[in-house]
């Protein structure tokens, strides 16, 4: 019989089902019941027994998160916020070519993509320290690194992460089509 003291907890297996649900890694749980990871990857496997306080405190934290991510809908992820067609340019055309395409959709970047694979990007930024003299070059002779390309169900938090480095992120849809997820897209998607 149980003490009044010790009401019955959730079985411990399903500290992983919970975490799971709330988009969480091991680390995150662990910085948030102040555990270390491997001693949550040991609960998780049932090769640990925490204690009942120390389980206690582990649902407490997985339910107050269960209730603010009820309470604040479910989270974004980069197919919810992503342009759908992309704009871009492969790199057989000419820098003046992009500049257009640029200057008529006010874009700040584009994709360099060449048989739905991405090579590399050009940015506003470098056709202006291009000046004149680059618009007869092809882009393959200039252009940058490309953006990191991600799965639609990438949640902001990391988009964000990769958009500190990065003028944008590419969402892979499969088939060779992309979305594009830019700063301006997570701002909106802040609000």
């Amino acid at each position: 019989m149980l003490d009044a003291d010790y009401p019955e907890l959730p079985d411990l297996a399903e500290v992983r089902v919970i975490r799971k649900q709330l988009g969480w890694t091991q680390r995150e749980l662990a910085k948030a019941t102040r555990l270390s990871q491997s001693f949550v990857n040991k609960i998780e496997r049932n090769e640990a027994d925490p204690g009942y306080r120390t389980a206690k405190g582990i649902f407490q934290v997985l339910q107050q998160a269960l209730t603010k991510k009820k309470r604040h809908g479910v989270s974004k992820t980069a197919q919810d916020i992503m342009t759908m067609n992309v704009e871009y340019v492969n790199s057989n055309q000419t820098v003046e070519e992009a500049r257009k395409l640029i200057i008529k959709n006010d874009f700040s970047q584009l994709p360099v993509i060449d048989n739905g694979i991405v090579k590399g990007s050009i940015t506003d930024r470098l056709l202006v320290r291009l000046g004149e003299s680059g618009r007869v070059s092809r882009i393959r002779e200039i252009m940058e690194k490309r953006f990191p390309v991600v799965d639609p169900d990438t949640k902001l938090e990391t988009l964000r992460h990769l958009l500190d480095e990065y003028h944008a992120v590419l969402v892979d849809k499969g088939n060779k089509d992309y979305g594009i997820v830019t700063k301006h897209d997570l701002l909106k998607a802040m609000k």
